[in-house]
């Protein structure tokens, strides 16, 4: 079961509305009632959210429920073990964290106009960002964030999974392209390679994003919809200049700019190389790792919740807002 970080949910409970007819309540975490209509009124949050102006399938729209769930019977239960140790939240934490919340605002007015929107006071959302912080401090103690992969575990897994790699000279990556008018001069084409490397320096020094850099500048029109993505495909079909200018590039890499078929200036950003060398598949084997890792921690919390449900009873009365892995069930 898939549990979201609990300072995710927050950012979304100064927006939520409860929908009108909908406050009875579906779950119980001890003495505390949770709502319908704070539940459906949450997932509608995080669906516009993650889809914005889409239509969101029924059962994605289940799946966020079962995760919405899952976090505020997590918040009640962690609220309760954090009164019950008498904790306190660091005050300069708080105000940071608060400070970051208000920041993603043009102004305090309008943070303070969407606090009233939802019917929460300065005061609760205070002790929100304090019970949140309290919160991560407990689940840190208990159950601790992973360590990043090693050299050894990566390479460790690269050993036991080299031979299911399919070898290729196929490649993917993503690109950013300016056009060149027939005729135009030396000049101005040497200005656009060294608009092009301004936008490779950006993303190297982590500045910006390849894919946002597409989107918006590239002058190829499907960039706007896929970020100059290309996938994956075979350098020779693009040319002998795309071949020379990627050949020697590594996973993350941006290729210097080059003129492609003599319309167009490129760099290119290389995301999949299939040679099978453990270096092209370094950047995959780590986000495989850390996503076992992850995965591994969120059982563990969802176990540790499980623990808190023995000592501060969770009762739910609804089948429909009853996930099929329910915390205490």
């Amino acid at each position: 079961m898939k549990i979201l970080s609990l300072i995710f949910l927050f950012a979304f409970s100064a927006y939520a509305q409860l929908l009108s007819g909908g406050n009875f309540p579906v779950i119980k975490v001890g003495n505390t009632n949770i709502s319908q209509g704070k539940v459906d009124s949450l997932v509608k949050q995080l669906a516009q959210a993650q889809a914005p102006g889409q239509n969101i399938p029924p059962e994605m729209m289940t799946q966020l429920r079962w995760a919405v769930i899952d976090n505020l019977v997590g918040q009640e239960l962690l609220k309760m073990e954090i009164t019950k140790q008498g904790l306190k939240a660091d005050a300069k934490k708080t105000d940071s964290l608060i400070a970051m919340f208000k920041s993603q605002f043009p102004s305090e007015a309008v943070f303070k106009q969407e606090l009233k929107k939802s019917g929460t006071t300065d005061a609760e959302f205070k002790s929100k960002i304090e019970n949140q912080l309290l919160a991560d401090q407990i689940l840190e103690k208990k159950v601790p964030h992973p360590k990043d992969p090693t050299d050894k575990e990566k390479k460790d897994y690269w050993e036991k999974h080299k031979g299911e790699v399919v070898i290729s000279d196929s490649i993917a990556g993503a690109r950013i392209i300016l056009n060149v008018a027939k005729g135009e001069a030396a000049q101005a084409i040497q200005d656009k390679k060294d608009i092009l490397k301004g936008y490779a320096a950006q993303v190297r020094t982590k500045k910006a994003n390849f894919a946002v850099l597409a989107a918006q500048f590239s002058d190829d029109s499907n960039a706007k919809k896929d970020g100059g993505v290309m996938t994956r495909f075979l350098p020779k079909d693009q040319g002998t200049e795309f071949v020379n200018a990627v050949k020697n590039l590594k996973i993350g890499d941006i290729s210097e700019p080059f003129v492609q078929g003599g319309n167009k200036v490129v760099i290119f950003m290389l995301s999949e190389k299939n040679d099978g060398k453990y270096e092209s598949y370094e950047y995959q084997i780590d986000y495989i790792l850390r996503l076992e890792a992850e995965r591994t921690r969120q059982l563990a919390i969802k176990s540790y919740l499980d623990q808190l449900a023995k000592v501060y009873k969770v009762t739910y009365l609804n089948k429909d807002y009853t996930p099929p892995e329910a915390i205490g069930q």
